[in-house]
């Protein structure tokens, strides 16, 4: 496994109580997980927990995330660089998140992307997945390492359960077939979710 930081560590033993009483994160398939080597987690996205919940639920594996430039000010800034943000520049569009991206999976490292582009605010358990993720994973600079994560968050504060689904290897899977594999691996971690909090018919975001 690429090491995990000495500030993850600490972040980890910090907010312990905070994530694990306050927010109540809980995870399925952790062994799931791959400790080595680039890999891009593929999650839904709700609610702006997601990204500070699945970082903490992915420990001890360290995540990196991409932010808008505009973040960046002087106060929020300097706390969100600590903790593996990475800024986008507004004027450098779609492309520098794509480029962005694959810097850091060169360098073995795990980055958080939503596969659907925006946050979910539909009664549709899932958006249509957009192919900037594909683009990331079948580029030859990293195609032949990268693993996807398949992985679905569900709840709100005092109920979160984070799901890992078995790793893609796209040197494996052919490209056509990619983005339809990685929708129905997240679906099906969904119901393996709404499963074990009882939740019948998948009332809560429509069936």
């Amino acid at each position: 496994m690429k090491g995990v930081s000495f500030k993850w560590k600490v972040s980890y033993i910090l907010t312990y109580p905070f994530f694990r009483g306050f927010l109540g994160v809980k995870e399925i398939g952790k062994k799931n997980v791959p400790y080595a080597g680039p890999l891009i987690v593929a999650s839904n996205h709700r609610s702006a927990w997601d990204p500070p919940v699945l970082g903490f639920a992915l420990y001890p594996r360290e995540l990196h995330f991409m932010a808008k430039e505009e973040l960046f000010n002087p106060l929020l800034g300097p706390i969100i660089r600590l903790y593996n943000a990475h800024p986008i520049r507004r004027s450098a569009g779609a492309r520098g998140s794509l480029l962005l991206a694959l810097d850091l999976l060169e360098r073995g490292l795990a980055i958080l992307i939503f596969p659907e582009g925006t946050r979910n605010r539909s009664k549709k358990p899932l958006l249509p997945l957009r192919r900037g993720i594909e683009w990331i994973a079948y580029n030859e600079r990293v195609r032949d390492e990268v693993k996807v994560l398949p992985t679905w968050i569900e709840g709100k504060p005092g109920n979160f359960i984070v799901a890992f689904g078995s790793p893609l290897a796209p040197v494996n899977i052919p490209r056509k077939e990619f983005l339809e594999r990685l929708r129905d691996e997240m679906l099906t971690l969904r119901s393996k979710v709404l499963n074990q909090k009882g939740k019948k018919g998948g009332k809560e975001y429509g069936a």
